[in-house]
């Protein structure tokens, strides 16, 4: 049995090639601590507050307020369609979320940003954020770690100015032949990739008329067809690389970018990420304030334009009659209507859970059933593995106070490049960030804030079923702190001999289950490049969309925007979309 399509072929086909658009940054992993005590504090560090539910019908109810809920809603209500977003927790922002204890923002998640400083955009969430009229202050920076296994470390500029040394030192022979070999190759590829913008798609026949609102970009991505779909592994064979560095490399930033080794990543991922990173001049973004700020933004643009967030409003039930979602119902027996629409941001086995009291057809049962499938042998798609996180405060006494070659603000650590499962091996990677060095604001004076965390490679199998009252639990938990401090002390001297009392929290797969409602600590599915693809947003269920990074175009801050995005034009007339294209402002080619 396979999903339905996205509305039509046509559709369903560009929106395949149009995800090339949508990878600026994705390594933004989430974690929510491991006590709720600090998700009371996080609603604090954002200084969101809820809105009274509403009395009254809506046109369209979102459930949840991660990325895509709130970029979908925040369009939505650009557009006047009068929406209410509905939050389980006191804080906004699902994975993005952050929060304060003893003086410090710690950053749950997302933690390299770039293209939302540019006045001319190709991310999608600065697009949002050029239609509803608001914004964060972004900070701008440039250097990115990295510590090899070998225990050497270097924080080279990213573009193309310092990484030609890199090249020369780690290299060696012939490995700056072999990458400019691959710039050129991928050129014609990169070039699609960054031609047409994600914010044209929708998913029903005004697609047609909004594309074409691009002829000549629509024509620079439809060039190059099916080879921007294609695994990256195709052109590495092609090329036949033989410069391990190089190699290495690469298959390192294929797995940051989507969570998949060189084999499975999509050639637009890839091609768009290295005509991003290696351009001349190119900087990362940061948010003033952390992430918190571009939750905020959101919220402040949805209720800019009358819409609403409700924050403690926890979804039993989406409400089915006369075959359309009509509606949801609360825990507390409340039940909040919908005139057009209901979008779940929920993952799709929460909204399976949602949908288990309706009378739906045997159509939408069969569409739940699929995106829930796992077993590769069934035809299903496995989720990524699960993540370990530790969150700190740290005495900054001798630590410089800016990011520099010697000291960057971020950095990954590679354990071994030759095991078995290569850069998918459980804790082979480690990635660190100290945000405070980026923004000094989110410690105290004389302070700084660290986060670590295993990207996407934390078996759940490891963590099910503990007990987390348990001395097994505590103990486990040791040992993963243990492992990260020894990722964060490769750059900060004494780390843990360093940590502020009350500051240290470890996250876990069973944190991510409890407090994100991400079913077993999952953060996305793993999608192979040539073998699956995502769903869209429509379903076989009138009135009822689905929205966020089990959908297209995936994982990822951009992808996430990108998703609530496509979600919310899909529910708007064709000249109010024409009316939110008129408001961004993309690269001129």
């Amino acid at each position: 049995m396979k999903l339905p399509p996205v509305s039509s072929s046509y559709s369903r086909a560009l929106g395949l090639i149009l995800g090339c658009c949508l990878w600026t940054e994705v390594v933004g992993f989430s974690v929510l601590p491991s006590r709720p005590i600090f998700l009371r504090s996080s609603a604090l560090a954002v200084k969101v507050t809820s809105d009274d539910l509403p009395e009254d019908e809506v046109d369209v109810v979102v459930i949840g307020s991660g990325l895509a809920g709130l970029s979908c809603a925040a369009l939505l209500s650009y557009c006047d369609k009068r929406t209410v977003v509905l939050e389980s927790h006191d804080a906004p922002g699902g994975a993005a979320h952050t929060w304060e204890r003893r003086g410090f923002h710690f950053e749950s998640g997302p933690s390299l940003y770039s293209g939302l400083s540019m006045d001319e955009s190709p991310n999608p969430l600065k697009n949002i954020f050029q239609i509803v009229g608001e914004d964060c202050d972004w900070i701008t920076y440039d250097r990115w770690g990295t510590v090899l296994p070998t225990g050497e470390k270097f924080a080279a500029k990213i573009g193309p100015e310092e990484f030609g040394d890199v090249l020369e030192k780690y290299g060696g022979e012939g490995a700056q032949e072999e990458f400019a070999a691959i710039m050129e190759r991928m050129a014609p590829l990169s070039n699609a990739a960054q031609a047409l913008t994600s914010m044209a798609l929708r998913e029903d026949a005004g697609a047609i008329l909004t594309l074409l609102k691009y002829p000549m970009e629509l024509f620079e991505t439809l060039k190059q067809g099916q080879a921007l779909n294609e695994p990256f592994s195709v052109i590495v064979e092609e090329m036949q690389l033989e410069n391990k560095f190089v190699k290495n490399w690469l298959s390192m930033l294929c797995f940051l970018l989507q969570g998949l080794p060189a084999e499975g990543t999509m050639n637009a991922v890839i091609a768009y990420m290295l005509a991003d990173w290696y351009r001349p001049g190119v900087t990362l973004d940061f948010p003033k304030g952390g992430s918190g700020a571009i939750v905020e933004t959101l919220v402040r643009a949805i209720r800019k334009y009358q819409g609403q967030v409700c924050l403690n409003a926890h979804v039993d039930e989406i409400l089915v009659e006369d075959g359309k979602a009509c509606g949801v119902k609360l825990n507390n027996g409340k039940v909040v209507r919908a005139k057009h629409a209901v979008v779940s941001n929920a993952d799709p086995y929460v909204t399976q859970k949602l949908l288990s009291k309706a009378d739906i057809s045997n159509d939408m049962k069969e569409y739940m059933a699929k995106l829930t499938e796992t077993d590769p042998t069934q035809d299903g798609i496995p989720d990524l593995k699960s993540f370990i996180h530790i969150h700190a405060g740290i005495d900054a006494a001798g630590l410089p106070e800016k990011p520099s070659a010697d000291f960057p603000a971020q950095w990954a650590v590679i354990k071994d490049w030759d095991l078995p499962e290569g850069v998918e091996a459980p804790r082979n990677i480690v990635l660190c960030s100290m945000p405070s060095l980026i923004d000094p604001t989110l410690a105290p004076a004389g302070k700084h804030v660290l986060h670590a965390y295993v990207p996407a490679t934390e078996p759940y199998e490891w963590w099910a079923g503990m007990d987390r009252n348990s001395d097994e639990y505590k103990q486990k938990k040791d040992e993963a702190a243990d492992f990260l401090w020894s990722a964060i002390e490769q750059y900060v001297p004494n780390a843990r001999d360093r940590a502020v009392p009350g500051t240290v929290q470890i996250g876990t797969p069973l944190t991510h289950e409890r407090f994100l409602r991400r079913t077993r600590g999952a953060y996305g599915p793993r999608v192979e490049a040539g073998k699956q693809t995502l769903p869209g947003h429509t379903t076989p269920l009138k009135g009822l969309l689905l929205t966020g990074d089990f959908t297209f175009p995936g994982i990822g801050v951009p992808a996430t925007a990108a998703s609530g995005a496509i979600t919310a034009n899909t529910l708007v007339s064709v000249p109010q979309h024409f009316k939110m294209l008129d408001q961004i402002r993309l690269p001129q080619k």
